[in-house]
């Protein structure tokens, strides 16, 4: 693959719950702007084949982070391999969907440990490389449904919305230390799946995209990533910014 402009030449960035199309096109195109990519999910076929196609520089694990002792492993992996870990991007999770009335605890409790807690394993590993070296920055992938409610989607728009509350403490707490942390909040996306079933997928993109002039891509959203990544985007902090061509005008 060729390398881009390198603005992430000797960085390393771990992507997890990679295996989503947003995460899959931030790897994509933070390995062409030269940073060592390490994708991480328990969903392995997509990531694995990615590592594969990309080469060097990339590698794909499948540590599951609701083992609050995998975070830590797993980024102590990766500083074995590459040295550093210097960008974190935690890429948006499932919904089983549904109203308050059919979700189950059962249901409810898995959203929430998948999307929400996963995301806070991987936050403890990168903590104490964070704050010992000075320097560091966090990407969260929420969704707009975390900012306007979702009907049929509790479970999804709730634990999105607690993305956003830990992307906000996290920016308040870790900036002292160098760090920044932001959040992108996509619309509904043109292509793959996000971890939503394909009648979820469809269902909400047909109510929304009446309102929007089109959905937003996968890869749209990745080059927003990146920018709240490099240096250019460190000004930015404790942001949740909307990517969804201003369907979020017609919401309030």
């Amino acid at each position: 693959m060729k390398t881009g402009s390198g603005r992430f030449s000797g960085k390393t960035v771990l992507i997890v719950n990679a295996a989503g199309s947003i995460g899959l096109a931030a790897a994509r195109l933070f390995h062409a702007e030269s940073a060592n990519v390490v994708m991480n999910d328990t969903r392995g076929e997509a990531i694995v084949q990615l590592a594969e196609l990309l080469g060097d520089r990339a590698w794909a694990t499948n540590l599951d982070l609701l083992d609050a002792e995998a975070g830590p492993r797993l980024v102590n992996s990766v500083v074995d391999r590459f040295g550093s870990v210097d960008i974190l991007v935690c890429n948006e999770g499932s919904s089983y969907g549904g109203n308050m009335e059919g979700i189950t605890a059962e249901v409810w409790s898995q959203v929430m440990e998948r999307n929400l807690t996963t995301v806070f394993h991987a936050l403890q590993g990168v903590y104490g490389q964070f704050r010992s070296r000075g320097r560091g920055s966090v990407v969260m992938v929420s969704s707009l449904a975390a900012r306007t409610g979702c009907a049929g989607m509790i479970d999804y728009a709730s634990s999105m919305g607690g993305v956003l509350g830990l992307m906000k403490s996290v920016s308040r707490e870790w900036s002292r230390w160098g760090v920044t942390c932001s959040a992108v909040c996509p619309g509904p996306i043109a292509e793959g799946d996000q971890g939503l079933n394909s009648d979820l997928r469809s269902q909400y993109a047909q109510t929304q995209v009446e309102l929007a002039s089109r959905n937003v891509t996968a890869e749209e959203v990745a080059k927003v990533i990146l920018f709240l990544a490099s240096e250019d985007g460190r000004p930015i902090n404790g942001q949740a910014i909307n990517v969804d061509y201003g369907l979020h005008i017609y919401s309030f």
